[in-house]
């Protein structure tokens, strides 16, 4: 009998676990797998059977997991093993913001210990810069951001890219959700 998609999935995963190095993988396993769930959430639409809809429902729940523990493990392997350039281009491109946040991390951290108050104002500056795209979901008036510009009125469905901190507050508050830009993936 062929090997499904999930069994190569958790045959893949128990051999990343058990190798020291990262284990081989063919260029399109993430895509045949996306594509495997992609069949079933079609398996699961309109029409079909409560018992087809709950098997569907679980198998995407395994390959959720599984998915999430084998790039964990691989990129942690790639990172602490300096071999980043082995990963796949989607591993790496999970992995280069890891490394981003961890450079990051460490030199806040740095910075704070070391008495260097420069760094810590320009990251504080540099986050109260950052705007974010916001859709509004019920009518909002004129607000002023930590710019001190003004921003709107909005109304529902508008679409804007305001101050991260003032983002924060409406989304906090149900006024708006964030909506992810290909920056922002």
């Amino acid at each position: 009998m062929p090997e499904t998609t999930l069994d190569r999935l958790r045959r893949t995963l128990d051999s990343e676990n058990q190798s020291t190095g990262l284990f081989p993988l063919s260029g399109d396993f993430y895509s045949e797998v996306s594509e495997y769930s992609q069949k079933l959430k079609r398996s699961a639409g309109a029409g079909a059977s409560e018992v087809a809809v709950r098997l569907a429902a679980t198998q995407t729940r395994l390959i959720e997991s599984m998915v999430s523990q084998l790039l964990k493990v691989r990129s942690r392997k790639a990172i602490k093993q300096n071999a980043v350039l082995q990963l796949l281009p989607e591993e790496r491109y999970v992995c280069s913001a890891e490394q981003r946040f961890q450079r990051r991390f460490q030199t806040l951290v740095d910075a704070v210990s070391s008495g260097q108050p420069s760094f810590v104002e320009f990251a504080h500056a540099t986050e109260n810069q950052r705007n974010v795209t916001v859709r509004f979901v019920r009518h909002v008036n004129e607000l002023v951001g930590l710019d001190m510009r003004r921003y709107g009125p909005f109304e529902a469905e508008d679409v804007a890219s305001i101050p991260a901190a003032s983002a924060d507050i409406l989304i906090a508050g149900g006024d708006a959700t964030e909506i992810l830009t290909r920056d922002d993936v």
